[in-house]
């Protein structure tokens, strides 16, 4: 009776351990899957669009100092209508007769009293130029003839302007091929037909290898380069669209892979840039391949980190909450340059001890057993909270480069504001459906950005790159 009272207790205590496990277990896969549920744009990298018509008011990542009344700020020049010396049309509004006697006027001449102008366009319509090939005799004998500019090719043709219109409605602008269509057939009658439009883009796609050469050496020897990557559907497929970025030039390819093999890949200037690299990563991780590829020290986005942290804050953990007013305490006192040489060391030791009190504050990596005792995961696992610490501590440099380094910014939003626009792209789309068409998008993108930081007229060049005349100036 003895022995079988002390095997039963055994079994128990062995019942107990393996249900207090499956608690711990189960209690750790509850907290990640609310955690989940509570993702939104403010504490992940979650989109805006992904939270819902019922969601809250998002506070942004960075606040604003000062609330601004609405309007023209003070010293702001504005870009409001003002009369023209030479108007196109004058249109005069003269009395024909008296109102009280009925004089004629007619022969009668006028006194300005006001004037008003009107801006307007004129009635669109296309402009024919028509080229003629001549051919001279010379006293020898010998027929000279002229030659046609190279981008005259076809009997009947529409010229570089209507084409570099036709591109950035499409590319920049996000209107389908038919809508283009549409749209030139209600202004000038003329239908642009899609295949045109592809040919042109093909063209234009071809034209600019050289210009994009030019962009990629002027990113590998910048100061500070910002890359950022997001899915594309290609073909069916998902694809990576990179982006290698600076405040004057922009820089986009696809790519199948998101790591190491789209930054090692020929497109890439990743691994050529050999001083700051600004990058962010996704929630939970680290992205590795952004650090052990490449020769240049890094930069870790402050806005991303701020919004994990507050992830953090929701959960209760109190040390988040530390770190979040640190970081943006730190980045308010570097907005106009970097710390003193002498502020540093009390700055990192502050970042060190709250990074410690972190780790006490954080359960310690779990491992789960089953029934008999074996363990389930292969390496303890470590909440989302530690993880982050773990990354906060292995990655300080990057982490506090903004304030120690001239010219490194807090935020990767230089890249961020490069790859929204093919979000929404996608949106309208909903993607490439051939690799062709979405390498043609990149780079011809990646064209017109960098036209439009460096102060240029987008039709303008895209038609100088058309006609061959494009000169490149930095």
């Amino acid at each position: 009776m003895f022995v079988v009272e002390t095997h039963n207790i055994a079994q128990l205590k062995e019942l107990i351990v393996s249900l207090q496990a499956e608690i711990q277990r189960l209690r750790a896969e509850n907290e990640e899957l609310k955690r989940r549920l509570a993702q939104n744009s403010a504490n992940s990298h979650q989109p805006p669009a992904l939270d819902g018509l019922a969601k809250k008011i998002i506070k942004p990542g960075l606040p604003k100092q000062k609330p601004k009344k609405q309007g023209g700020q003070p010293g702001h020049p504005g870009k409001t209508l003002l009369m023209v010396e030479s108007p196109d049309t004058i249109i005069e509004h003269r009395p024909t007769h008296c109102q009280q006697c009925g004089q004629d006027f007619t022969h009668t001449t006028p006194t300005l009293l006001q004037r008003r102008q009107v801006f307007d366009l004129p009635q669109p319509r296309l402009y024919v130029e028509e080229h003629r090939q001549m051919a001279l005799l010379c006293a020898c004998g010998c027929v000279n003839t002229g030659q046609f500019p190279a981008f005259v090719t076809a009997p009947v043709q529409y010229g570089p302007g209507i084409q570099a219109q036709s591109i950035l409605f499409n590319i920049d602008y996000k209107l389908p091929f038919a809508k283009v269509t549409q749209l030139w057939a209600d202004l000038t009658g003329y239908a642009y037909n899609p295949a045109t439009l592809i040919a042109a883009q093909t063209s234009l796609y071809e034209q600019l290898d050289p210009v994009e050469a030019q962009i990629k050496c002027q990113l590998q020897a910048a100061e500070v380069c910002h890359f950022d990557e997001t899915g594309l559907r290609v073909g069916g497929k998902l694809q990576w669209l990179h982006v290698a970025c600076t405040a004057f030039f922009t820089y986009l390819f696809v790519h199948p892979s998101r790591g190491q093999k789209a930054l090692k890949a020929t497109q890439s200037v990743f691994e050529d840039c050999a001083n700051w690299l600004v990058h962010d990563r996704p929630a939970a991780r680290c992205w590795s391949s952004y650090f052990v590829t490449g020769k240049g020290r890094h930069a870790l986005c402050g806005a991303h980190l701020l919004r994990e942290l507050q992830a953090q804050i929701e959960q209760g953990r109190v040390w988040a909450g530390h770190l979040h007013e640190y970081l943006l305490t730190l980045y308010k006192a570097t907005r106009h340059g970097p710390l003193p040489a002498n502020e540093r060391r009390s700055w990192q030791e502050a970042y060190r001890q709250l990074c410690e009190q972190g780790l006490a504050e954080e359960l310690p990596p779990l491992t789960f057993y089953n029934k008999a005792g074996k363990a389930l995961n292969k390496r303890p696992k470590k909440s989302t909270g530690r993880n982050l610490l773990d990354r906060l501590i292995t990655h300080e440099e990057a982490v506090l480069a903004f304030a120690f380094e001239d010219g490194v910014p807090f935020s990767n939003n230089e890249a961020e504001r490069a790859l929204r626009p093919a979000k929404i792209k996608q949106k309208v789309s909903g993607g490439f459906r051939t690799e062709s068409g979405a390498h043609r998008y990149a780079r011809i993108t990646g064209f017109i950005a960098t036209m439009r930081k460096q102060k240029c007229n987008v039709v303008e060049q895209l038609a100088n790159v058309l006609t061959g005349h494009f000169q490149w100036t930095t």
